[in-house]
């Protein structure tokens, strides 16, 4: 299980870096490559909660269609997210048409994180429905170490919250 935990952050990795070397912001990233990320993401994620929860084979499976479904929900937001963060990536080069929305590109990133976050407290009580006490904590741990590892992916490529390795295990 660790080899494909292993196989899958290299993956994600490579394609993370891949698109931060096109352009870094100025267009819209492939919508097959992102479906390739996302597809990517997913399977970290699976592999890792599985690891996390001790799942066999059948409940792998059965947690990566979990996994999935509430992906799908996410999906929306993280392009709104996207659309939104560009409009301040222009304003913040100077691009004057892209002062006015602002403002309006804040509140909605705010409220869209804020949806994004309602996601994962669902996502998390139907995962750690009847688990026991350590378990859970487990389950907690590595879902927030998958969080801050996606968010130093994007920010740096290397991995930990503010860019450094991860090797909290």
């Amino acid at each position: 299980m660790r080899t494909w935990m292993v196989l899958g952050m290299l993956s994600i990795a490579g394609a993370a870096q891949a698109a931060a070397g096109n352009g870094a912001g100025k267009k819209a990233p492939d919508p097959a490559s992102v479906a390739q990320m996302d597809s990517r993401a997913q399977m970290m994620m699976t592999l890792q909660l599985a690891e996390a929860l001790e799942l066999d084979d059948a409940a792998t499976l059965k947690l990566k269609q979990t996994v999935a479904q509430w992906d799908a929900q996410r999906a929306p937001l993280r392009q709104q997210m996207f659309d939104q963060a560009q409009v301040l990536r222009r304003a913040a080069k100077g691009d004057t048409t892209a002062y006015g929305q602002v403002d309006q590109a804040i509140q909605k990133i705010i409220a869209v994180r804020s949806q994004l976050h309602q996601i994962d407290q669902q996502l998390f009580q139907q995962l750690s429905q009847g688990l026991p006490p350590q378990k859970k904590a487990k389950l907690a741990l590595t879902i927030a170490r998958l969080h801050e590892t996606s968010r130093g992916m994007m920010r740096g490529g290397r991995g930990g919250p503010r860019g450094e390795q991860d090797d909290a295990q």
